[in-house]
């Protein structure tokens, strides 16, 4: 009778774990439509949400971030610092494996790293991360990183997707093909990438990790012109678009199917100036910040969708870290005045603006809009607007090499070190400005070096003051997401950054 029993035990339970497995199969295609497209996916070089959000589901990291930008272990189990702190070792997870069935141990991870800060490989984030130093692998399952500086802040480093885990060896083998079809770790892989027009994840059948892919497959579709990507939404033919206008959120919500949603957002949109010239005078980029009406234009053109800037870091950053000014009032006189007291008379000063079609809220009515109230203090402005390919590699250019005098930019990045040092550290990769304060890089590097977050609070205080009475932006507003989803969607995230996250979501 005990045997039948446990007989009858083993087969309950059996039959539980078989159940528990056909539910864990990934069921349902979410459809995906999106304003621009990536050029590429190799976390090294991306800079789009997007493709955070593709490398997230691809790409495992030893941490990641969660939908309210706190820090979670992936890969790591454990770390450590050095007494003297010029050594971080992190312990991996060990048995896991590339999606190419390629080891990824200690040795991966480190390989991964020491990529990104290769001067040769000349990753877009080599100089956010060169405080790494150097990654060593210690056995299968330990990673040291030996700082070529202190950095208080190195788990926010290793946190983002730019600190994904990259598969070295076939990065070798596939060249400019990894960008389009990376070889990671993560719950996804992309099965097919057509430039401009669409890209699909299915799940990596290798994947061992806590996020096992829940959807058979995930279809990006590329779709600029705001009213056709409604329009997918509306008939049913996605299942998420991305950046609903305005005008489009009361039909959205009308249908009986979908509806907006508007998640937290750290977006912060500015027209970041290429400072030489006319702009390497602090009176013109003042009087330029002092000639727009930015109530007036996130009200009429953005719908509400955005809040006027009062500070350059948005909202959701490290609000523990965040400092905001009195915002910049609308001053047309004030700033004509500014102007000539630069030795610019009205119609002698000639500026170029970039500005993408799609990638923000309104952006090409935004960008005419700036045009036209730069005309209004007497300033020459051409308003450029062209596609998204343009746009990136315009505004990702070295300021030598820029022949326009600025472009539309949104930065939304976790952390108020990763945030401010990327854009406004001398020479650092993303610091398209040409910015250059040596008091702002000493701030920096004191910023780095400690963990007491009264002090950090003081430093970072102090740079972001600096940065906005410099102005090396003209200062815009936070962008308001906003998301066209099917009801059927279940369990969709979004980080502040607009990253998608795919962890938990199902179909109904």
């Amino acid at each position: 009778m005990e045997k039948l029993r446990l007989v009858r035990c083993a087969t309950v339970i059996a039959a539980a774990m078989m159940a528990s497995t056909a539910l864990a199969e990934p069921k349902g295609v979410l459809r995906v439509a999106v304003g621009a497209d990536p050029a590429t996916f190799d976390p090294a070089f991306n800079d789009l949400p997007v493709a955070n959000g593709v490398d997230l589901a691809v790409m495992d990291g030893l941490f990641r971030l969660d939908a309210k930008n706190n820090i979670q272990k992936n890969l790591a189990t454990d770390y450590a610092w050095s007494p003297d702190g010029k050594v971080f070792t992190v312990k991996i997870k060990t048995g896991r494996k590339f999606s190419n069935g390629d080891p990824l141990d200690a040795a991966a991870v480190a390989a991964s790293f020491n990529r990104l800060l290769d001067e040769k490989v000349g990753s877009i984030y080599r100089g956010l991360y060169a405080s790494l130093g150097q990654a060593k692998a210690v056995g299968d399952d330990t990673v040291e990183f030996h700082l070529s500086e202190p950095n208080g802040h190195v788990l926010m480093l290793l946190a983002n997707t730019a600190a994904s885990i990259v598969n070295v060896k076939a990065v070798a083998s596939m060249g400019a093909e990894y960008g389009r079809k990376p070889v990671g770790s993560g719950p996804y892989m992309v099965e097919k990438f057509v430039g401009g027009e669409s890209f699909r994840l299915v799940p990596n059948p290798n994947y061992a990790g806590d996020f096992p892919a829940t959807l058979k497959a995930i279809e990006y579709t590329v779709v600029p012109e705001d009213g056709a990507r409604m329009a997918l939404l509306e008939t049913g033919e996605a299942d998420v678009v991305e950046r609903v206008p305005p005008e489009s959120m009361d039909a959205i919500n009308a249908l009986k199917d979908a509806k907006v949603i508007n998640p937290p957002s750290m977006f912060s949109i500015n027209m970041e100036l290429v400072l030489r010239g006319p702009l390497q005078d602090v009176r013109v980029r003042k009087a330029l910040n002092m000639a727009l009406d930015r109530e007036g234009m996130t009200k009429g053109i953005l719908g509400g969708l955005g809040t006027p800037s009062v500070g350059m870091v948005g909202p959701g950053t490290q609000d523990e870290l965040r400092r905001t000014f009195a915002p910049i009032p609308f001053d047309p006189e004030g700033a004509k005045k500014l102007l000539a007291e630069a030795g610019y008379k009205p119609g002698s000063l000639t500026l170029t603006m970039t500005c993408p079609m799609g990638r923000y809220i309104k952006d090409a009515q935004v960008c005419q809009a700036l045009a036209g109230s730069f005309e209004a203090i007497g300033v020459k402005a051409t308003a450029n607007v062209v596609d998204r390919g343009t746009w990136s590699k315009v505004v990702g250019l070295d300021p030598a090499a820029r022949t326009d005098n600025m472009g539309m930019v949104g930065r939304a990045t976790a952390g108020m070190d990763y945030t401010l040092y990327r854009l406004f550290k001398t020479g650092v990769g993303a610091n398209r400005t040409g910015y250059s304060n040596p008091k702002v890089d000493e701030l920096l590097a004191e910023g780095r070096s400690t963990t007491d977050l009264a002090k950090q609070k003081e430093i970072y205080g102090e740079i972001q003051k600096i940065i906005w009475d410099d102005a090396p932006f003209v200062f815009l507003w936070y962008q308001t997401q906003a998301l066209g989803v099917a009801n059927k969607v279940q369990g969709l995230e979004v980080q502040p950054n607009e990253t998608l996250v795919f962890d938990k979501v199902t179909l109904k």
